[in-house]
């Protein structure tokens, strides 16, 4: 089995000057995504999956928080969605007023809006909502509000801004704030935005509303590279990799990883360890009690899934243990009513208490992961594609088609994603519509 890949930031510019005006910063406006190599859906294929309950459909559940860091709302708070088949075998028939393979605010069903994507054959087709100049990157996204007033943040790397975009399809994009840093990855707990540095092990909180100030809210050791942190109940918990010589990358596999805690509420804090030990972390996630990550020991057969409650760090439990092959390691996690993570080229999940672990589906080496009341979205890297499968199993279903997806975040109606520039296409962020 092949490793995780992992990526790396090779050139830092200049920091960047906070203007308004997207023709400046080179930030173009949204628009439908309609160039299949760039960003369209594909069609029912994907990475077969291990059996399990029927095929999974093209509207999505409800929405949760993510493993990497995109804010959601909780399940309580979302909304069930009555469509859950795979289309077009389970569209509607067309009648006088509508044809459902084709109507994109009646896709598939009645009611069902692409949120100003088209409607293909059923299936709603992702939105391009910004694209940015070769000074900035897209990378950590969260997302902020409900409706189409509602904004997408993102990170811009080695831009040092973190930039703001309205979900509504054609919306705006501004900068909110420069920073002296390298902009990486991002968490929101209500109305706190929590960012990492890619370079440097610390954690900065920048208020979404009122006047903007960026404390740093704790230092540790290490760097944060392409980690996402989380945040919520009064803390934020983050990783770093240690080098152990000046030929090591921080987010080696064989770099030895730490997780830390810091208050939400105080500043410029020393990071208190979760681990004060060498592993490998392969994610963060919280759902209302507890803090979740993927591990695996120096030399151990077994990954395993821990967590311990939410606040000062305590004894964590082990909640799976999965045998391991050669080279494979944990990936990105994510919490709903189950904890789903990647392990290796797979999706695995298991029960809260610990039971029914085991693999949910064949991924084609996973990068990120979401999961909601319904379905577990992720990216494959090795097939280039946004996927999701049922959280009770099935064969996974492509979404749509991607170059590599830096950050994945969702609310109740949507999925967004942020990717790497290539010569085709500019950095950009996307919505689909679930």
């Amino acid at each position: 089995m092949r490793q995780s890949e992992w990526t790396c930031l090779a050139v830092f510019a200049a920091m960047s000057t906070a203007l308004s005006c997207n023709a400046i910063w080179g930030i173009s406006e949204g628009e439908i995504a309609d160039d299949p190599a760039t960003g369209g859906a594909g069609g029912d294929g994907g990475a077969g999956g291990d059996g399990g309950a029927g095929g999974d459909g093209d509207a999505g559940g409800d929405g949760d928080a993510g493993g990497d860091g995109g804010a959601g709302d909780p399940p309580s708070a979302c909304p069930s969605e009555p469509f859950t088949g795979r289309a077009p075998g389970a569209c509607q028939a067309s009648d006088a007023d509508h044809d459902y393979l084709s109507d994109p605010e009646n896709c598939c069903v009645p009611g069902r809006s692409c949120l100003g994507g088209a409607c293909d054959e059923g299936r709603c087709q992702p939105v391009l909502l910004t694209s940015i100049t070769e000074d900035h990157e897209t990378l950590g996204v969260v997302v902020e509000g409900d409706g189409d007033d509602a904004r997408v943040l993102w990170a811009s790397g080695y831009g040092s801004t973190v930039f703001a975009t309205e979900k509504a399809a054609s919306g705006s994009t501004e900068p909110l704030v420069v920073l002296d840093s390298l902009v990486t990855m991002l968490a929101r707990d209500g109305r706190s935005l929590f960012i990492t540095d890619w370079s440097a092990s610390d954690v900065y909180r920048m208020p979404l509303d009122g006047n903007i100030t960026v404390p740093t809210v704790a230092s540790a050791e290490g760097q944060a590279r392409f980690r996402a942190p989380v945040a919520g109940g009064g803390w934020v918990y983050w990783i770093t990799g240690i080098p152990q010589n000046p030929d090591q990358e921080a987010d080696a596999p064989d770099a030895p990883q730490r997780i830390w805690a810091a208050r939400v509420d105080k500043t410029d804090q020393t990071g208190l360890p979760v681990l004060d030990r060498d592993t490998y972390v392969g994610g963060l996630a919280l759902d209302d009690t507890h803090l979740y990550w993927t591990e695996l020991e120096p030399g151990s057969t077994e990954s395993t899934v821990r967590r311990m409650p939410i606040g000062e760090p305590s004894a964590p439990e082990i909640v799976a243990s999965i045998r391991v092959e050669d080279d494979e390691l944990p990936g990105n996690i994510a919490v709903s009513d189950r904890i789903y993570w990647i392990l290796g080229a797979t999706i695995h999940a298991v029960n809260k208490d610990g039971s029914g672990a085991g693999m949910l589906a064949a991924a084609n080496y996973p990068t990120r992961i979401l999961a909601d009341a319904t379905f577990v979205y992720w990216y494959s890297d090795g097939a280039k594609q946004l996927q999701r499968v049922r959280t009770s199993g099935g064969a996974p279903e492509t979404l749509a088609d991607s170059t590599y997806i830096n950050g994945l975040a969702q609310d109740c109606r949507a999925i967004y994603w942020t990717t790497w520039h290539t010569e085709e296409l500019p950095a950009s962020v996307f919505k689909l519509a679930k």
